[in-house]
């Protein structure tokens, strides 16, 4: 990268607990900078010389309190009737060190501190805050927009236009504080926003973010100075040469849905699996992975040998139009671009002719995109683990509050059916899981009882039943007999019992009905059988 050097304002302040800190110009010395269409991220360092003035941040600096940095950085030698835009950035403290520089005086009980050199760590405050944000929670009959909502502080601003993010489900998961699961909220919403074909920005004009459809560029375009551009490179990414197909796995109605891609070089595929037993669901990841596929367009790096008059922060659309110093056979003159990239990096070397500047060694580049670029650049994250294992009561109104009835509630739109299941962990919210045959096969029809515990799988969208956590009352045989039963009923007075115990060491097998005071008794054991039917005495 060319590097240069020029004079330039860097205006540095810290507020602390809604105290400003002031760092003279000239103060700083170090600062670099990577601004990127979703936000940002540098690295600040300055002095403070005990000579000139007391330290007054170290007491504030060693305490946790949050630090805000508030920073602008501009050209100081603007021309004539020329516009300068500056580059204003308002970003959280992550880490931070100081280093001290000491002198001996010629008491020699005595050292004389001459200055501390500080270095601070930064970036925005989504990115500071929501990477050690790992909640686990649960939302039932809401939107992803509530559930942002709920877990953005103050400090975060977004501004939502996806139509996605209002679709209401009846069951939302959150898996992040989960065994195994390193994934932070800021993971999950770059996760939520790759696999939906969502766009995560941040507009560097108002520290707001945006959670939208499509990307939303400046409204006006600025023209690049070609005599601040040292070089530009025009690179082309990798083609992509798959072809993408969805797959539904439901046995009733298994589809095979290619993703149109001219470019495809046979038999290259990239499969999409899953189950869809709803016809409109399956459309629905048809419709996602169609708008997902996107061939991108070429890119252009440039590299400045001056820092910008105007700078051009991700999301701002350029052209070369500025200068018929853009010679008309330049490949990109008469192509409209958007900056998806911003990066400086600026090493104090002296001070300025005036307090108001120094003078910096500056590497300064730019990345573009197409205006018309559909591919969103999104960091690299990690992806959510699903799904989170807690424990529920299956919900039942049949009977009364002690029975072991069961119930199942069907859709309105897909009149699949399913249980409904109380979670102690968030209040007894209730969620519905899927009403299947979980680990019995097809023959057996137990459906799961009324205040069972089950214990529940949480997926980002649905839940579903894993198995049960404990017998029903009186279920459970002693250790002694080495049973084993099945009892089937909904009540201690309204049974089937099938059991098998040992009595003397020898087996003991037995069927019994039961209805209030009627019972009927067929029992096989050693040497005889007995077959029994026998009322109480109601004492009347």
């Amino acid at each position: 990268m060319t590097s240069f050097v020029e004079d330039l304002a860097i205006t540095l302040s810290l507020n602390i607990k809604d105290k400003v800190y002031d760092v003279p110009i000239n103060n700083v010395r170090s600062l670099e900078l990577t601004l990127r269409y979703c936000g940002f991220s540098g690295k600040v360092s300055f002095i403070v010389d005990n000579e000139v003035s007391k330290d007054t941040l170290l007491a504030q600096i060693i305490e946790d309190d949050l630090i805000e940095v508030i920073l602008k950085v501009e050209k100081v030698i603007v021309p004539p009737k020329a516009e300068s835009i500056p580059l204003n950035l308002t970003g959280l403290v992550t880490t931070r060190s100081f280093s001290e520089q000491i002198q001996a005086s010629d008491e020699p009980t005595q050292t004389l501190m001459i200055n501390r050199h500080y270095h601070f760590e930064f970036a925005d405050s989504a990115q500071v805050l929501w990477k050690q944000h790992r909640p686990c929670d649960l939302f039932t009959n809401s939107t992803l927009k509530a559930l942002i909502q709920a877990h953005t502080p103050k400090e975060i601003v977004i501004q939502y236009d996806w139509s996605f993010l209002d679709d209401q489900y009846p069951v939302l998961g959150l898996s992040l504080g989960a065994p195994t699961n390193e994934a932070s909220f800021y993971d999950f919403i770059l996760w939520l926003v790759d696999s939906h074909n969502g766009v995560f920005s941040y507009d560097f004009s108002t520290n707001e973010y945006s959670l939208t459809a499509t990307k939303k560029p400046s409204k006006s375009t600025l023209s690049l100075d070609p005599f601040e551009v040292a070089n530009l490179k025009t690179e082309y990414p990798e083609v992509l040469r798959y072809q993408a197909k969805v797959l539904n796995a439901y046995v009733d109605s298994p589809k095979t849905t290619a993703v149109d891609n001219a470019q495809n070089a046979s038999p290259m595929r990239r499969d999409y699996i899953a189950s869809y037993p709803v016809a409109s669901d399956m459309q629905a990841r048809e419709t996602l992975e169609n708008n997902r596929f996107k061939q991108r367009l070429h890119e252009v790096s440039l590299g400045y040998k001056k820092f910008q008059l105007e700078v051009t922060a991700p999301g701002q659309l350029v052209n070369f139009l500025k200068s018929s110093a853009w010679d008309a056979s330049l490949f990109n003159q008469d192509k409209n671009y958007c900056v998806n990239k911003w990066s400086m990096n600026a090493y104090w070397k002296k001070p300025g002719n005036v307090p108001s500047h120094s003078v910096y060694e500056i590497e300064h580049s730019l990345k573009l995109e197409g205006s018309e670029e559909l591919w969103v650049d999104i960091p690299s994250y990690i992806t959510p683990v699903y799904p989170v294992f807690v424990e529920g009561k299956v919900n039942c109104e049949q009977g009364e509050e002690t029975d072991a009835t069961y119930q199942f509630q069907a859709d309105d739109d897909t009149s699949i059916n399913y249980y409904q299941v109380s979670i102690p962990l968030w209040e007894n919210k209730k969620i519905r899981a899927a009403y299947q045959p979980s680990m019995d096969t097809g023959q057996f029809y137990f459906p799961y009882y009324k205040n069972a515990k089950v214990l529940v799988g949480l997926n980002f969208d649905n839940a579903f039943i894993v198995n049960f956590l404990d017998w029903e009352s009186g279920v459970a045989l002693p250790m002694d007999s080495q049973g084993n039963q099945i009892v089937m009923g909904k009540s201690t007075t309204s049974k089937n019992v099938i059991k098998h115990t040992y009595v003397d060491s020898k087996p003991e097998f037995q069927i019994q009905r039961t209805e209030e005071k009627d019972t009927e008794l067929l029992q096989f054991s050693d040497g005889y059988i007995i077959l029994q039917t026998q009322q109480e005495d109601d004492g009347s």
